[in-house]
C-alpha cells in the first residue's frame, strides 16, 4: 500500500510539468491577452481528470480479492444455517407438549434466534465498533488524519512563501504573465523534490523495518517540533538565513511523507476486519477531508490578517498544535508490522 501511495509524489511533480508544456503552448497568446489563461488552466484540470477516469475504469471492472469473496461467502454460508436451525428450533418449540406458557415462552427465549452472541454470529458494523477497544481503533485513524492534513494543506496551500524564499516566485507586475507562471511551476517542483518525493519513498523501503505506527510517531513528533521552530522563529530565521528556513521546511515536507501522510493511509487499510475495512477506510479518509476544509476554509482566510503573510508565523503554531493530537491519536493504533491481516483482525 505504501509503494502505491508513493506515486502521489510523482503525481505532485508531474502536475506542474504539465501546467508548464500548456503554458509554453499558450506562451504568444497569454502575453498578448491574458484572458487566455482562461483556456490553460481548464486544459490542465482536464489532463488531470484522464488519470482518475482511467483509475475509476480499472477499479470497475477488478475482481474484488480472494480474502474478501471468501469471507462474504462464508458470511452468507453461516446465515442460512442459522436460519434452518433458527426455524428447526421453533418449529419444535411449537409442537412441544408442555405443561405452562411460561415454560414454552422461556425456551423460546433460549432459542438460538434471541442470542445475538452464538458462536458463529456475524457482528455488524455498529456492534463490532460499540465496543471500546474497535472503537478507539477507528477514533485514532480518524483523528490521526485528520489532525494531518489540517498542517498538511495548510502548509501546501501556502507554499508560495517558500517559492519566494527560493527565488522562483516571480513579480507579477513585471514579469510576463507565461514567465510568472513557468516560474512559480518550477519551484513547485524543486519543493517536491527537495522533500516530499524522498519521504514517500523513504516510507516504502523502512515500512516493514520500522512499523506503521513507529514511523507515525516519529513524523508526527518531529514536525511538531520544526512547527514550533518555524512557527516562533519564522521572522528570524527569514532575516537571517533564506537556507536555513529552506532546509528547515524541505525537513518537514521530508517528515510528512515519511511519517503521517503515507501512514494513516496505509493502516486502515490493514488495522480493520475484512467485512468493515472499505467502511472504516472511508470514514477515516473522510475525516482527512475534513482536515483539508478546515485548512483551506478557515486557516487560509488568517494568512494575511496584519499584512501580507504576517500571519503564517502563528499558522505554523497552530500546525504544531495540531501534530501532537495526531501523536496522542496514534496511541490508540495498534502495529500491524510482520501480522497477517487475520491475526490483525483477530479473524
Amino acid at each position: 500500500m505504501a509503494g502505491v501511495f508513493a506515486w502521489q509524489g510523482f503525481g505532485n511533480v508531474l502536475a506542474p510539468i504539465v501546467s508548464i508544456i500548456v503554458t509554453v503552448c499558450f506562451m504568444s497568446k497569454i502575453d498578448a491577452d491574458v484572458l487566455y489563461l482562461d483556456y490553460v488552466w481548464r486544459i490542465i484540470i482536464g489532463v488531470g481528470c484522464i488519470p482518475g477516469v482511467a483509475t475509476l475504469y480499472w477499479r470497475l471492472t477488478m475482481a474484488d480479492s480472494v480474502r474478501f469473496q471468501n469471507i462474504s461467502a462464508n458470511t452468507r454460508a453461516s446465515s442460512m444455517e442459522s436460519t434452518r436451525a433458527d426455524e428447526e428450533k421453533l418449529l419444535a418449540t411449537e409442537t412441544r407438549n408442555t405443561n405452562s406458557i411460561f415454560e414454552t415462552n422461556n425456551e423460546v427465549a433460549q432459542s438460538p434466534l434471541m442470542e445475538s452472541n452464538r458462536p458463529g454470529h456475524t457482528k455488524t458494523f455498529s456492534q463490532h465498533f460499540s465496543e471500546w477497544r474497535h472503537l478507539k481503533v477507528l477514533l485514532g485513524t480518524s483523528i490521526a488524519w485528520f489532525a494531518l492534513d489540517v498542517a498538511f494543506y495548510g502548509i501546501n496551500l501556502n507554499s508560495a512563501v517558500v517559492i519566494d524564499a527560493i527565488g522562483f516566485a516571480g513579480n507579477l507586475y513585471q514579469d510576463k504573465p507565461s514567465h510568472f507562471i513557468i516560474r512559480n511551476c518550477v519551484g513547485n517542483i524543486i519543493i517536491n523534490i527537495l522533500g516530499s518525493v524522498p519521504g514517500y519513498w523513504i516510507t516504502v523501503f523502512t515500512i516493514e523495518r520500522l512499523g506503521r505506527k513507529t514511523i507515525q510517531l516519529m513524523g508526527f513528533g518531529v514536525l511538531a517540533v520544526l512547527y514550533v521552530i518555524l512557527g516562533f522563529a519564522y521572522n528570524q530565521i527569514l532575516a537571517k538565513s533564506t537556507g536555513a528556513f529552506i532546509f528547515l521546511f524541505s525537513l518537514a515536507q521530508l517528515f510528512q511523507n515519511f511519517g503521517p501522510n503515507v501512514t494513516t493511509f496505509v493502516i486502515p487499510g490493514e488495522v480493520f476486519p475484512t467485512r468493515f475495512r472499505s467502511t472504516a477506510h472511508g470514514i477515516s479518509a473522510a475525516s482527512g477531508k475534513l482536515g483539508a476544509i478546515v485548512a483551506q476554509g478557515g486557516f487560509l482566510q488568517l494568512t494575511n490578517i496584519g499584512g501580507h503573510n504576517a500571519w503564517i508565523d502563528h499558522l505554523l503554531q497552530v500546525f504544531a498544535l495540531f501534530m501532537c493530537i495526531g501523536f496522542l491519536a496514534t496511541l490508540w493504533i495498534p502495529e500491524t508490522k510482520g501480522k497477517s491481516l487475520e491475526e490483525i483482525s483477530e479473524e
